[in-house]
């Protein structure tokens, strides 16, 4: 019986191609081109334009009629057909449903009542998720897709944080709202097999703790939801099987606790709060006229038939001229889709995060994919908190990242839910069967 760590490792067929697709190629480089929009190093805000907010898109919309151009010229053998797009839209049917809805009642209000400023995006990059899932399923090479989208964040996120401390003093946060994409990349490199595990306990640590630079309270809650996940999914079965992890996890645990008490003090002398505002007035103004909303029609709102946007007086924000969202994606989907919106919403989470588990991270010992899949789930888990409290869905560029990553998380998933199991929920452990644990000495990441 062989327990290495290579056992449990995905591996490419011996015929499979060693490069990326052209399908997977457009899809890759809009994640790219949708990073580079929300860094902005030059400061183009292209991210805001309107010719370019939603490029990404059509370059991934790309990819995907490639796709299925491929699937008409090229069918695959009867006996080989595994309904890849029905077993999509049978784990996504809440968001496709949720995501019609909206794009519907978008639609129809621009036409019926002139109003364009609607939900016309939230919806539409609701279904992009199942888009992806299905380019995610079809590619022969989806390991190397996921791996080239998560380094790529992790060296976005690693500017983002460097030019946030560098800016610590400004009043300004660079990169609020974007917290979901940077510091749970730390789960993908605390996770993965590595044979340079100085390097990866660095990285772990730097992103991390790397939300401190956002002074923001959304970035505080994701990064005790990053580390809880972290705890719960993979340290703590190596503070069980480690002495060496033990011993370094209380040298940090003394470093934090020190550090942490030693800035509280430091600002509590010198009379500066810790936690940020979070601006309550505004946000207090926003959320009463949300739940009025949803009181008036609790049941299906106005059927996304509304504006997007509540003219607010008494606030003057110079550049939305006191037209605002509601500051939460939730309240909006409760504002104006009512229980069955949140029931939906909810539902598409609640059926991708129970395929995710069972296809893809309940696998211990982890390997590299089942890392990416770990750091993807703890990335959409991170993002409630993030449009909770801000209007994430209807930005263009960050919606297209939200839903996309949703979309990576259960194409790989829904993928390998048919591969053989390659490990037991739990790892043997020492003294379950002697005879096999000198083999097993060490083997383990």
């Amino acid at each position: 019986m062989r327990t290495d760590s290579s056992v449990f490792t995905p591996r490419l067929a011996a015929d499979a191609p060693t490069s990326l697709r052209m399908s997977d190629l457009w899809l890759l480089a809009a994640f790219w081109l949708a990073l580079l929009f929300v860094a902005d190093p030059l400061g183009w805000r292209l991210e805001k334009q309107l010719t370019t907010k939603h490029l990404p898109l059509f370059m991934a919309l790309a990819g995907a009629l490639m796709v299925a151009v491929g699937h008409v010229l090229f069918p695959p053998e009867p006996g080989r057909r595994d309904g890849r797009a029905g077993r999509v839209l049978k784990a996504g049917w809440p968001l496709l449903l949720l995501g019609a809805w909206i794009l519907g009642g978008s639609l129809w209000t621009r036409q019926a009542n002139g109003i364009n400023n609607t939900f016309l995006g939230m919806g539409l990059y609701m279904l992009f998720a199942l888009v992806v899932a299905r380019i995610v399923m079809a590619s022969p090479t989806r390991d190397r897709l996921v791996r080239g989208y998560l380094l790529a964040a992790a060296v976005t996120a690693t500017y983002m944080m460097a030019r946030m401390a560098a800016e610590f003093g400004q009043a300004n946060v660079t990169y609020h709202e974007l917290e979901a994409l940077t510091i749970p990349i730390a789960v993908y490199f605390a996770m993965r097999p590595n044979r340079t595990p100085g390097w990866h306990l660095g990285l772990t640590v730097l992103f991390l703790l790397g939300g401190l630079v956002y002074r923001k309270n959304t970035a505080y809650l994701v990064m005790m939801l990053t580390a809880a996940y972290l705890w719960f999914v993979h340290w703590r079965f190596r503070f069980a099987e480690s002495p060496g992890f033990r011993r370094l996890a209380v040298m940090w645990l003394v470093v934090l606790a020190t550090g942490a008490v030693t800035v509280t003090s430091y600002r509590a002398w010198i009379g500066q709060e810790w936690f940020p505002s979070g601006n309550p007035q505004y946000r207090i103004k926003t959320y009463e006229t949300a739940w009025r909303n949803f009181q008036a029609s609790p049941g299906w709102g106005n059927g996304f038939t509304g504006s997007a946007t509540e003219k607010f007086k008494g606030f003057e924000i110079r550049v939305a001229r006191g037209v605002l969202p509601s500051h939460s994606d939730v309240l909006d989907l409760a504002a104006h889709g009512g229980m069955l919106a949140l029931l939906l919403w909810v539902w598409a989470y609640a059926r991708a995060g129970r395929v995710a588990w069972q296809g893809l991270l309940h696998r211990r010992p982890v390997d590299d994919i089942t890392a990416a899949g770990h750091a993807l789930a703890c990335m959409n888990l991170t993002a409630i908190i993030v449009y909770a409290f801000n209007p994430i869905m209807l930005q263009p560029v960050k919606a297209f990242l939200l839903w996309g990553q949703f979309g990576l998380l259960l194409g790989l998933a829904l993928h390998y839910a048919r591969q053989p199991a390659p490990a037991p929920l739990r790892e043997p452990r020492r003294g379950d069967n002697p005879e096999i644990d000198t083999a097993t000495e060490g083997a383990r990441p």
